[in-house]
């Protein structure tokens, strides 16, 4: 599948689930707009993000 525009891009995940939040970061607000086109498995990335981070706490409980 070649590169799609943003605005190609718009029109395909046009009935996709969105979610608009509101973040304030030093001061400034932040309009987060997040689009779910259902392209990764949730289980897999957890999954892998506690499998990732339980490694990292078990090497560096080793080392101390």
């Amino acid at each position: 599948m070649r590169n799609m525009t943003m605005f190609e891009m718009n029109e395909h995940n046009k009935d996709c689930p969105v979610c608009v939040t509101e973040q304030i970061i030093d001061g400034k607000k932040y309009i987060v707009k997040s689009h779910f086109i259902g392209e990764k498995d949730i289980d897999t990335v957890i999954r892998n993000i506690a499998f990732t981070r339980a490694m990292s706490e078990a090497i560096g409980l080793q080392a101390a």
